[in-house]
C-alpha cells in the first residue's frame, strides 16, 4: 500500500490539527492539518449510485436515508425523474423489524450500500456483524449470523459467503476453510465441506472465489487447499507477562506449493467430484467460473512461474475436463483475464497478453479464436459491461504511457475500438445493468473530481457530484507538477513533484521520494492530487517526489516486466536516474534526500539507501521483505522464480548483503503481527546492520499489523514526520516537530 493512502487515513485521525490550534501552528503545519482533515475540499452531490436491476435507475443513497417514517426512491438515471422504490410503510416496517432483532433504532444510512436483488423484491445489508435480507412484499427480515472466522489469509479477498441464484440457499465459510450451506426458508445450516480450520490460502494466491453455484443451484463447484507442506511460523504475543505463541503458515519463497484441489459437489445427493489436482509443476488453480447453461464451468491451470496457463471447460457430471486455450508469456502472466460468456452461450471473452499489451479477444466454446477486439498500445483493463444488441463490448483501458485511464467500447465483430470519454485525466466509471447508461467519475492534475451520467455514446446527461476548491486555493496550495523524465535505460517516464505553498524558486529544498514500486501498481496519474497526503507533507518545506519506475503497470509486459527476475536493480536504478534528473533543478538541495514506502515499498527503499548512499541521505522503511527468500512464494516468485531457480537474482535483491554499505540514517518499522512481511525481514537486517557496525533506528508496533491502523498507524506516521524534520531539516523543521507530538 502507498504511503499516501495509509498517510491520509491515519493522519486525518490526529487530533493536532483541531480547532483553535491554528494560531499555534506554523503557517505550514496547519496548512498540512486543514488538507488531511479536508477542509481545503468542498464535495457535495452524489459520488455513487447503486444501479437497480432491470432498467436505467438507480437508488441514490445521498437523497434519502433517513428511514425515519420516508420511503426510498429511485431515479431514472436518463431523466433524472424520481419514483417510489421502498413505500414509507414498507420503511417503517423494516425498520421496526431490525428494532426487534437487532434490539437498537435503525439507521437509514445502513441502505447507502443495500444490493436490491430480483427487481428490488429483495434488500440486502450489512450491520452488526451480520448480513441482513429484507422481502418488502412480506416485511419480514432475517439476520444471518456470519462465521467470526472466514476466508483466506487476507481477509479482504474473498466474500463470506455467496447466495444460491433463486436465493433460497446461503453457501458460506466458518472457521476459514469450511463450506456450509443455510436453507433460508428453514434456517437449517448443513456442512457440506469439511476442511483443515487454518487460514485458507486461496485468496492468498489470487485464486478467485473459493466457491461458485452452479446457475441452477444444484451444485458448487470449489478448492480445497492441503498448506501442511508449510511449516508454522510463530507469532510471539507478549504484551502480557505470561508471554504466549501464536503459529500460522506462511508460504516462503523457498518452500514447497500447498497442494491445491478442485472439487464439485451436487448438493441433492452429495456426490462430490474431485476434478484436479495441482502439480509441482502446475501449482496454481484458479478462478472458477460457470456457462450459464450450467452444463460446464471453466478454470485456469497455471504453471510454476506463472508463465504459462491453460484455460479448462469441466463436466460437472463426470469431471472431466478439455482445455479452451492455452497462453504463454517470456516473464509472467497478470490474472485479469476478463472471461465472460455471451448471452448465446456459445463464445466468451478473453484478455490476453501475447502482444505485448493486454487486448480483448473473442472465442467460441470450443476454444477458437474468432477476432482480437482491441488494439494499439492501450492497456486494457477490467470488461464493464456489454451490449450485445449493438454487438459492442465496454471496457477501461489505460493510456498516454499509463497516466490516464478512459472507458473504450469495442464492436464485437472487430470492426472498431474507440474510447468514450475524451476528458484529460483519469476516470472510474460505473456502468448500469443493461449497459445504457453509465456513472463517469474522473478528475486530473489541474481538474477537481466530478461525478456525471452520461449515455453510452459518451454524451453529458447531467451533473451529480461536484468540488469547490475556494478553500484550497485560500490556502495557497497548487497541484503537483507532472514532469517528463527518462529511465535508467533511457525509456520515457513521469514523476510528479508536490512543493510547499510558499515554495520559493530561489531556495534550497530537501526532497522525500515516496515509493512503492510493485507489479500490480501505479502511482502517478493524471488525477487530482492536490489535497493528498504528499501534498500536505510538502507544506512542512519538503519538495515531494513520485515516480513510476520499470515493474509498474499500466504501459504493457516490457515495462512491467522489466525488473524480471532483478528486483532491487532496474527499479531502484529507475529511481536513482529520476533523482539525479530532478536534482539539476538549482531550488533542489541534493545533499538532503530522503525516501521512503511501506511492503514492497519498504524493500525498495532499503535498496535505494544501500545502493545509491550518495543520492539518498535519509530512509525510512515500514514493514519490509529484506531478504526476498524471506517473501511470499506467489508474489516474490511471480517476478524472481525461487532462490533455486534464479541464485544470482536472490543474491543481488537480498538487503543483509548491502547492509555495511549504509552511510546515511535510516528508520526501520514493523508490527510484530506482520503475516505478510514476517518478523525475520527485520530481525535479520537488524543483525546485519549491527554486525557491520552501522547506526539504524528501529519504531516497532506491538502486536502491529503489515499496514499500521489505529493509533499505531497515527504513531507511525508522526514518527516518519519527525524522522524526515530532524534529518532533513527544512526550515523551521524544530517548531514543526514540536508541533506534531505536542
Amino acid at each position: 500500500m502507498r504511503i499516501t493512502q495509509v498517510g491520509r487515513l491515519a493522519l486525518s485521525m490526529l487530533g493536532l490539527f483541531g480547532p483553535g490550534r491554528a494560531a499555534a501552528q506554523s503557517p505550514g503545519m496547519a496548512r498540512l492539518g486543514a488538507l488531511l482533515q479536508g477542509q481545503a475540499l468542498k464535495m457535495t452531490g452524489t459520488w455513487a449510485v447503486r444501479w437497480m436491476p432491470g432498467a436505467a435507475t438507480y437508488f441514490d443513497p445521498a437523497a434519502d436515508t433517513s428511514g425515519q417514517g420516508r420511503g426510498l426512491r429511485r431515479i431514472d438515471a436518463l431523466t433524472g425523474r424520481a419514483s417510489p422504490l421502498l413505500a414509507a410503510p414498507v420503511v417503517a416496517r423494516l425498520g421496526a423489524e431490525y428494532q426487534r432483532i437487532a434490539g437498537r433504532p435503525f439507521a437509514g444510512a445502513l441502505l447507502a450500500g443495500a444490493d436490491f436483488e430480483r427487481e428490488g423484491k429483495l434488500v440486502a445489508f450489512n450491520a452488526d456483524g451480520a448480513r441482513y435480507l429484507f422481502r418488502p412484499d412480506s416485511g419480514t427480515l432475517r439476520r444471518l449470523e456470519l462465521p467470526a472466522k472466514f476466508g483466506p489469509l487476507d481477509l479482504a479477498t474473498t466474500e463470506p459467503g455467496q447466495f444460491s441464484p433463486d436465493y433460497g440457499r446461503y453457501a458460506f465459510i466458518r472457521n476459514y476453510d469450511n463450506l456450509w450451506v443455510r436453507d433460508m426458508a428453514t434456517g437449517a445450516e448443513e456442512q457440506v465441506v469439511k476442511g483443515t480450520g487454518e487460514d485458507n490460502l486461496i485468496g492468498f494466491i489470487s485464486a478467485g472465489p473459493w466457491f461458485v453455484w452452479s446457475p441452477d443451484g444444484t451444485r458448487i463447484a470449489y478448492f480445497k487447499a492441503d498448506q501442511s507442506s508449510l511449516r508454522p511460523y510463530p507469532l510471539l504475543r507478549d504484551s502480557d507477562r505470561h508471554a504466549t505463541v501464536d503459529f500460522f503458515r506462511y508460504p516462503f519463497a523457498t518452500d514447497p506449493n500447498p497442494i491445491l484441489e478442485l472439487h464439485v459437489v451436487d448438493l441433492a445427493s452429495r456426490h462430490d467430484v474431485l476434478v484436479a489436482t495441482s502439480t509441482e509443476e502446475e501449482p496454481y488453480l484458479r478462478d472458477i467460473s460457470w456457462f450459464p447453461d450450467g452444463k460446464e464451468f471453466v478454470f485456469q491451470i497455471v504453471g510454476r512461474w506463472e508463465n504459462h496457463l491453460r484455460l479448462e471447460a469441466v463436466d460437472p457430471v463426470t469431471g472431466r475436463h478439455r482445455t479452451l486455450l492455452t497462453e504463454e508469456d517470456p516473464a509472467y502472466l497478470d490474472p485479469l483475464h476478463n472471461f465472460r460468456v455471451l448471452a448465446d452461450g456459445r463464445r466468451f471473452l478473453w484478455s490476453g497478453e501475447t502482444t505485448g499489451y493486454r487486448h480483448l479477444y473473442l472465442y467460441d466454446r470450443d476454444g477458437h479464436q474468432l477476432r482480437q477486439l482491441t488494439r494499439g498500445e492501450v492497456e486494457t483493463g477490467e470488461v464493464q459491461g456489454v451490449d450485445e444488441a449493438k454487438g459492442v463490448v465496454y471496457l477501461t483501458a489505460a493510456t498516454r504511457l499509463g497516466l490516464e485511464q478512459h472507458l473504450y467500447r469495442a464492436r464485437l465483430d472487430g470492426s472498431a475500438f474507440e474510447p468514450v470519454t475524451t476528458e484529460p485525466g483519469w476516470h472510474e466509471v460505473f456502468l448500469d445493468p443493461g449497459a445504457r447508461v453509465f456513472l463517469d467519475r474522473y478528475s486530473s492534475l489541474t481538474a477537481a473530481p466530478t461525478a456525471v451520467l452520461k449515455t453510452m455514446d459518451g454524451r453529458l446527461l447531467r451533473s451529480i457530484a461536484t468540488t469547490d476548491t475556494t478553500p484550497l486555493h485560500a490556502l495557497g496550495v497548487a497541484g503537483p507538477e507532472l514532469i517528463p523524465l527518462k529511465a535508467a535505460d533511457g525509456e520515457a517516464t513521469y514523476g510528479i513533484l508536490f512543493k510547499p505553498a510558499d515554495f520559493d524558486p530561489a531556495r534550497k529544498y530537501p526532497v522525500i521520494v515516496s515509493i512503492y514500486g510493485g507489479p500490480h501498481t501505479k502511482a502517478v496519474r493524471n488525477q487530482f492530487e492536490t489535497a493528498d497526503f504528499r501534498s500536505g507533507l510538502a507544506q512542512l518545506g519538503f519538495l515531494v517526489f513520485q515516480v513510476d519506475g520499470r515493474g509498474t503497470l499500466g504501459r504493457g509486459k516490457k515495462f512491467q516486466t522489466g525488473n524480471y527476475q532483478h528486483m532491487g536493480r532496474e527499479d531502484v536504478d529507475d529511481q536513482a536516474a529520476a533523482v539525479r534528473q530532478l536534482r539539476d533543478r538549482p531550488y533542489v538541495d541534493s545533499t538532503r534526500v530522503g525516501v521512503t514506502g511501506i511492503s514492497h515499498g519498504g524493500y525498495l527503499t532499503l535498496m535505494m539507501m544501500l545502493r545509491y548512499p550518495e543520492v539518498y541521505q535519509v530512509g525510512v522503511a515500514g514493514a519490509p521483505i529484506t531478504d526476498l527468500a524471506n517473501g511470499p512464494r506467489q508474489y516474490i516468485g511471480r517476478i524472481m522464480r525461487t532462490p533455486a531457480a534464479n541464485p544470482d537474482g536472490y543474491a543481488k535483491a537480498n538487503v543483509m548483503t548491502l547492509a555495511p554499505t549504509l552511510k546515511g540514517r535510516l528508520l526501520l518499522q514493523y508490527g510484530t503481527d506482520d503475516h505478510n512481511a514476517v518478523n525475520a525481514n527485520s530481525m535479520q537486517l537488524l543483525r546485519s546492520l549491527i554486525d557491520a557496525g552501522r547506526p539504524v533506528d528501529v519504531s516497532v508496533y506491538p502486536q502491529g499489523s503489515h499496514v499500521l491502523a489505529g493509533t499505531d498507524a497515527i504513531h507511525g506516521f508522526k514518527t516518519t514526520i519527525s524522522y524526515f524534520l530532524e534529518h532533513l531539516q527544512p526550515e523551521g523543521w524544530e517548531a514543526n516537530r514540536r508541533a506534531l507530538w505536542q
